[in-house]
This record gives C-alpha cells, sequence and structure tokens, in this order.
C-alpha cells in the first residue's frame, strides 16, 4: 500500500515565541490505475487469463476441450436466468487489469469472438457486451447478431461476431453510466434469457467501417435469393389472394371472362367525389414475399386494357410500412398491352424496403375507369 496524499494540518509549536507548520499524514490512500495506451488485444485465448464468471444457480460456466475454433480449449457457457437471477454474466480484463485508455481506438478496433451452439440452430445470442471502467460505470451494446454475426444463424459450426467499438453509446447519457473511456478495466458480458453456446478466442481486432461496409455486403449475398418468376394473379384466386374484391363504394372487383376460356380481373372505380378506388394482392398466401437479388434483373409484367382516360397508381409494399408506387398513365389501353416496368424503377432499396419482405402489389385509381388485368407476375429482363 503506497501512502501518497498527505494533507497539511497546523500544529502550533510554540518554541521562542514562533509559530511553525508541519506536515503529517492523517490517513493512507491509494493509486489510481495507471493508464495504459497500447493494449493487449486478448481477452480470452485457450484459457488464458483471469476469466471470471458469475452465474449462480443459474447457469453453468466451465472451460472445455470438447470443442474449440483455436487452440485446445473453448468457454462452454449454459443459462436460463428465468430460474430466478437478477443478475448474471462473465467478463475479463484486456490489459491484466490495468486501466486501458480505448480513446484512440474507438474508430479503428472492433470486439470479436467466435460462437457455436451446444445443439441446433439459432437466430440471436441473447449478451450485452458492456465496457467497465474503474469507476464502475459501463457502457452497454446488445450483440445483435443481424448487425454483427458473419452469417445468418448459429449452429453447430463456428461463427465470428464483430462489433465494431464505435457502436458502443459512448457518449448516449441514456445507455451508458458515466463511463471514463481513458480507464477501462474490462469488458463484461451480461446474459439474457437463456442460451447454451461456447465461445472462444475473445479479443479486440483491427477494424475500420470499409471492412464492416464488406461483411455486410458478404452476409447480404448469403441470404436467399427471390425467385425470378412469380406468377401474381392466378385465374379463379382473387378473392383469397386479394382485398378490396366485391362492389364497394367507389369501385367494383371482380373476375370476368374476356374470351372463352380466359378469365381475367375486371376493376371499375369512380374517383369523382370519391378517395377510396383501392385493392391489393399477395401470391404467397399473405406471407413474405422475397425480392432479394432481384431489383435488377427483374419487371413486373402485366397484360392491361382499359377505358379512354383510365388512370391510376401501382404500388410496392413490405410489411414494414415501405410504399413506392408508379403512375400508369392514360393513353390508348382499347387493346391487350402488355407492360414490363423494371423492379429498378419503383426504387426499393433507396427507399430502405425489407426485400424479402414484401407484403403486396396495389392499385389506387386515379382518373374514373374500368381496367382490364391479367398475366400479372414477376419475369427477368
Amino acid at each position: 500500500m503506497n501512502k501518497i496524499i498527505n494533507i497539511s494540518l497546523l500544529i502550533l509549536v510554540i518554541s521562542s515565541c514562533q509559530i511553525k507548520l508541519e506536515e503529517i499524514q492523517l490517513y493512507d490512500t491509494y493509486d489510481q490505475p495507471k493508464q495504459q495506451e497500447e493494449i493487449k488485444p486478448i481477452i480470452y485465448s485457450d484459457a488464458e487469463g483471469t476469466m471470471w464468471n458469475s452465474l449462480f444457480n443459474c447457469g453453468e460456466f466451465a472451460i472445455s476441450k470438447e470443442t474449440y475454433f483455436k487452440g485446445n480449449a473453448s468457454i462452454k457457457i449454459s443459462w436460463d436466468k428465468n430460474l430466478g437471477c437478477e443478475w448474471i454474466g462473465f467478463g475479463n480484463s484486456f490489459n491484466n487489469w490495468q486501466a486501458s485508455n480505448i480513446n484512440h481506438y474507438i474508430n479503428s478496433k472492433a470486439l470479436s469472438f467466435f460462437v457455436r451452439t451446444q445443439i441446433g440452430e439459432v437466430s440471436s445470442i441473447p449478451i450485452v457486451a458492456s465496457l467497465e471502467d474503474f469507476s464502475g460505470g459501463g457502457s452497454y451494446l446488445f450483440i445483435n447478431c443481424e448487425k454483427y454475426l458473419k452469417g445468418l444463424t448459429i449452429d453447430t459450426t463456428w461463427k465470428q461476431i464483430i462489433v465494431p467499438l464505435w457502436d458502443f453509446p459512448i457518449k448516449d447519457e441514456v445507455e451508458n453510466d458515466d463511463i471514463d473511456i481513458s480507464s477501462i478495466k474490462q469488458l463484461k458480458f451480461q446474459l439474457e434469457g437463456a442460451g447454451k453456446f461456447y465461445i472462444d478466442e475473445i479479443s479486440l481486432i483491427e477494424y475500420s467501417k470499409k471492412k464492416y461496409q464488406a461483411m455486410q455486403l458478404e452476409v447480404e449475398n448469403m441470404k436467399p435469393k427471390g425467385l425470378t418468376n412469380q406468377i401474381i394473379y392466378q385465374e379463379g384466386k382473387l378473392k383469397e389472394s386479394g382485398w378490396g374484391t366485391g362492389e364497394k363504394i367507389c369501385h367494383t372487383l371482380k373476375e370476368t371472362a374476356d374470351a372463352p376460356g380466359n378469365r381475367c380481373i375486371e376493376w371499375k372505380y369512380e374517383t369523382n367525389d370519391c378517395n377510396w378506388a383501392q385493392w391489393g394482392i399477395n401470391w404467397n398466401d399473405w406471407y413474405q414475399i422475397n425480392f432479394r437479388g432481384l431489383i435488377d434483373r427483374c419487371s413486373l409484367e402485366l397484360k392491361i386494357k382499359t377505358t379512354p382516360n383510365a388512370q391510376f397508381l401501382l404500388a410496392i409494399e413490405d410489411f414494414k410500412g415501405n410504399s413506392s408506387s408508379i403512375s400508369i398513365p392514360s393513353q390508348n389501353f382499347s387493346n391487350w398491352t402488355t407492360v414490363k416496368i423494371p423492379l429498378s424503377d419503383f426504387k426499393l432499396k433507396e427507399n430502405n424496403f425489407v426485400l424479402d419482405q414484401i407484403k403486396q402489389i396495389s392499385f389506387k385509381g386515379i382518373k374514373s375507369g374500368k381496367v382490364l388485368l391479367d398475366d400479372i407476375k414477376i419475369v427477368l429482363k
């Protein structure tokens, strides 16, 4: 224990009618941890370090040689917070319990670790990562696999999770507890819900926003692509796949026979003093439809036959509420005409559509008229 703080106490020393001041030690104190500008990147690797855990009766934590990403051992952990524990988790210093100034690394490093399930497949890992300083302040970030997992799901193969330090809400007063990033003590993992995982090679790695964007693109390319040929309207199924069918205040929507052996959609609508001439159709039993990978390759194709001056909007919508429409102008569609609209014209990416959660295409009358529609589908350009 180093005694380093002194205070001055006035001691009256009466000698030859003179007063002298002397310094004496009243109490002990401790050295503040010395800041380290160069931090050690390894938090856990092959059972090295001083990893601690606090799972009480809500889980098990062990160093296991059953499987590992690198070396000879990994962390085997299982937990269920619902068994009655207020807080459970584990952690370690990444600098031998010396204060670390990470201010210089916020935009150039990331937390990295490898994870796999003990059994089965899951889409998330319910963990909150926390940077903690020596005063107990912390910055907390939920490990969102949609943003940080280098893959689509976590299964029994090793997958990497990369969390950029710049995503930690260092300056967010709501999401952090007055953290001093010039004096970081440790990294903690706060466990939520329940899970059974192996975890290995927890470290800080060199990272950049360019690398993060590259990883996001790599993951995006892993996601399933939509079918390039999709039948939107099938004869005889308008009522079950569409809404707004039948006779309404502003329109009538039904199937009709345009020619022997051929049925199509007949839409007769009135827009004068009537603003609800609209309907929509989903071609996957009202589940999500996947347009991923189709935007630059495919078109929406349909056959149109209208009365003069009929005009309407054709829109694509997703389950997040995004909508983008194109006007079908009033022109001479007195005979059946095939119209092809590139999906890129709807600017779905620019409008932040969730491309694997397309909900429907919808129609809205602009100028009164009668429209016949047939062979509505997604095709290659």
